[in-house]
This record gives C-alpha cells, sequence and structure tokens, in this order.
C-alpha cells in the first residue's frame, strides 16, 4: 500500500477518512474484477468474501487470494471496470463541503490499486489517496504478495503533517478492516456497514446518499438547511410514510380476492424480514433493502425496523378475522390517518402530549379529524366519534411501532362488536 498527495499548508478543522470498497464505490472492486475471469473463479471469490465477512480469514488473506484468482490484469480495463461500479450519490458534493468547512480530505483503500484510487480522487477532489502499490509493466500488472501496510500509519502520518490528533479525525467505513481505525478516531460513522462495524461506529448511515454524513461531521449551525440532521429526518420519514400508504390497497385487493391479498401480504413481510436479516449483516436484498435503507429513522441503524412486520401482520389479521365494512375503514385509519399524523406532527407539532417526544397535539388533532373523515363515508353515525376517538388513544401508545398493530385489529373489533 501506498500513498500520495502532500498536504497543503494550511490549518485544517480535521482529516476525514473515506474507506472505498462498499462506501463509495457500491461493490467490491476486487470483486468486479475476478467476475470478468469466468463463473468458477467469481464463486471462489464469493466463498472468500464470506469467510472474510465471517472472521475466518484476515483481510491480507482475501487479497492475496483474491489477487491470485485475478491473474494478470490489463490495467487500461481495470481502470474501466472501475469506473463502472455504481456509487452512491453526491460524493463530490459532500468533498466540497467538507473542503469549505475546513476538512482534509482522504480515501483510503486496502484492496484497490493506486492508479484506481488516483482517478477517483481526483474526479471527486480529494486531498489524498492510499492503495495497494502495483507495478504496471507493458499496460499490465499483477499483485503477486499483498503487503499491508496499516491504515493506522497512514493516518498518523497525515496527522503530524497536518499538525491534528486523533481525536480530529473522522472515518467513514463499512468492513472489519478499518475497526482498528474506527476505534482510534475521534468519530467513526457506519455507512451501510457490516454488523460487526455497526458496534464499533459512533453513528450509523444507511441508503444511497452521502451527503447524510455530513450533521454527523459537521455541527447543524455551520450547515445549510437542506443538509442539517433535520432534513434528512423529515426526508425520510416522507419516504416511510408514503411507503406506509400503499397498506391501504391490501383492503381493497382484499375484497376482490382475500386469498391474493393474505398471500401477497405474507409473502412482503417474510421477504422484508429476511432482508432486514441480510441489511443487519451488511447484505443488500434485492429492492426491499433499498427502500428500508431511504425509510429508516436514525434510531432504527442498529437492528431490525419491526414497523412494517406488525403494520403487515396487524392488517393480515384484521382481515382474516373480520368483514370487508369493518376492516376497510380500521386499514385506511392506520394507513392514512397515521401517515398524515406523523407528517403534520413533525413539520408543525411543538406541544407534546403526556411527555411523548413523539405525539404532539397537532399531530393527535389531525389523526382524529382524518380519522373521523373515513369513519364518516364507510360506518353508521353514531360510530364515528367513538371509534376515531379510541383509534386516537391507540396512536398515543408509547411503545414504539405497537401502534401499527394494535390500530387496525381493535379498530376492527370495536366496529364489528359495536354494528
Amino acid at each position: 500500500m501506498d500513498h500520495e498527495g502532500a498536504p497543503r499548508i494550511r490549518e485544517y478543522r480535521g482529516l476525514v477518512v473515506f474507506d472505498v470498497d462498499g462506501v463509495l464505490f457500491k461493490d467490491i472492486f476486487l470483486k468486479k474484477i475476478v467476475q470478468s475471469k469466468g463463473i468458477v473463479r467469481y464463486l471462489k471469490m464469493l466463498l472468500l468474501g464470506i469467510q472474510y465477512y465471517t472472521d475466518k480469514i484476515s483481510i491480507n488473506s482475501l487479497l492475496l487470494e483474491g489477487y491470485r484468482l485475478a491473474g494478470s490484469l490489463d490495467a487500461r480495463k481495470a481502470q474501466v471496470t472501475a469506473n463502472k461500479i455504481r456509487r452512491v450519490t453526491h460524493i463530490k458534493e459532500t468533498v466540497d463541503v467538507l473542503h469549505r468547512d475546513g476538512f482534509y480530505v482522504s480515501l483510503i483503500s486496502a484492496g484497490i490499486p493506486n492508479f484506481v484510487l488516483k482517478g477517483l480522487s481526483n474526479e471527486i477532489g480529494a486531498d489524498h489517496y492510499a492503495g495497494l502499490d502495483v507495478q504496471i509493466k507493458s499496460g499490465f500488472f499483477r499483485v503477486e504478495n499483498v503487503r499491508l501496510i496499516s491504515k493506522i500509519e497512514i493516518v498518523e502520518a497525515l496527522l503530524k503533517e497536518l499538525h491534528l490528533g486523533w481525536n480530529d479525525v473522522v472515518s467513514v467505513a463499512d468492513d472489519p478492516n478499518n475497526i482498528e481505525l474506527m476505534n482510534m478516531s475521534g468519530k467513526s460513522i457506519g455507512f451501510n456497514p457490516s454488523r460487526v462495524v455497526r458496534k464499533h461506529s459512533d453513528s450509523v448511515v444507511e441508503g444511497n446518499d452521502f451527503l447524510e454524513i455530513l450533521p454527523h461531521i459537521i455541527s447543524e449551525e455551520r450547515l445549510p438547511k437542506k443538509l442539517r440532521f433535520s432534513w434528512f429526518v423529515w426526508r425520510r420519514e416522507f419516504i416511510r410514510k408514503t411507503i406506509h400508504l400503499f397498506g391501504c390497497l391490501f383492503a381493497f385487493l382484499a375484497y376482490a380476492h382475500e386469498r391474493l391479498a393474505l398471500f401477497t401480504l405474507g409473502s412482503i413481510v417474510t421477504l422484508y424480514l429476511v432482508s432486514e436479516i441480510l441489511r443487519i449483516l451488511g447484505v443488500s436484498f434485492l429492492f426491499l433493502s433499498y427502500v428500508t435503507k431511504k425509510a429508516l429513522r436514525g434510531r432504527e441503524t442498529r437492528g431490525i425496523i419491526i414497523g412494517p412486520v406488525l403494520l403487515g401482520i396487524g392488517t393480515l389479521l384484521t382481515i382474516l378475522f373480520f368483514d370487508f365494512k369493518v376492516y376497510l375503514p380500521a386499514i385506511l385509519i392506520v394507513s392514512v390517518s397515521d401517515t398524515l399524523s406523523a407528517l403534520v406532527g413533525m413539520r408543525f407539532g411543538k406541544i407534546q402530549i403526556f411527555g411523548l417526544k413523539n405525539r404532539t397535539l397537532i399531530g393527535s388533532c389531525v389523526f382524529f379529524i382524518s380519522a373521523c373523515i373515513i369513519l364518516f363515508f364507510t360506518v353508521p353515525y353514531r360510530f364515528i366519534i367513538p371509534a376515531a376517538l379510541l383509534t386516537t388513544l391507540i396512536e398515543l401508545t408509547p411503545f414504539y411501532n405497537l401502534d401499527n398493530l394494535l390500530i387496525p385489529i381493535v379498530t376492527a373489533a370495536f366496529l364489528h362488536y359495536a354494528m
């Protein structure tokens, strides 16, 4: 591993270190290189990756065996492969903001050759890069022996030149090779991290927008409004509740074909649980993982997001045990009223109810009014106020996400026995 780029003579607020594979790149460079060598070598590479992430082999063994599978490599084709790897969005914009706030930005990768990192560094405007030092002869290179220089040593050399200390370091990474660096850094951010890296991260950011790391590095008052933590929270909640709204479609699908609705809903819940388990392990699963990451709340990055599961189970049980005239308003309320309550409460809510952090007076009022409107069109008039009051009280439950399960079931049960 070698490093390039001498620090410019100026005072820096801090040093931000980005890993590349799995952070800036949405895939692994070496894996993509081996993939071009045929299916057998590719499967062997995948097995090596599993062994690495389950702590069966070291990063050095992974790279040594991986590049052995890759064999002799065309440098130009390797660069083209790197350029084709999908990246997270707004990398350059993130680096620009960090520069304006006085941070020095370094790319350090254990498994990517320097000539590839040089191109990436120039493209995004990073100040420094460090990767595998390979010799290119007649346009080809071969990694015979992988001798890793510790990322710690590279960062320490940078800190000395920049006149900074470890408390000034922010490390952004996703895989176990970075744990020592993260533990020594003043702040560590796991970006779409593996399970073990989550435990060593001060903050966890999941998704495709690299700008979301900024509020974890730069204080709110130094950021424009649309780069502040509150903006990203609102954006994620909007996406989350938009998905929430689709729950009402199952009420109408069940009316047309109940078995199909139950099978579809049960399948979605099952696939979602599988995708969540894989997400915690650092593996994306089809489209579900992509959607989940965009809708994550800040406090949900350490474990499985249970809210959609409870909503799915609540909706499924309501359809299974009650008639259409009862489950229709119940499912509409949990889908529509809960969505409106959350978005309005988050945007305009000032007065908290009973000291509950996520329950505001205006949010509950919106929930009650929208529930009344839904009930006005679906049940006899005398049941509107009692049912709306009941659902509003359930929505105030302090147990996180439990309202997703209780609102449809309890509302349907009340209307069933009342009517």
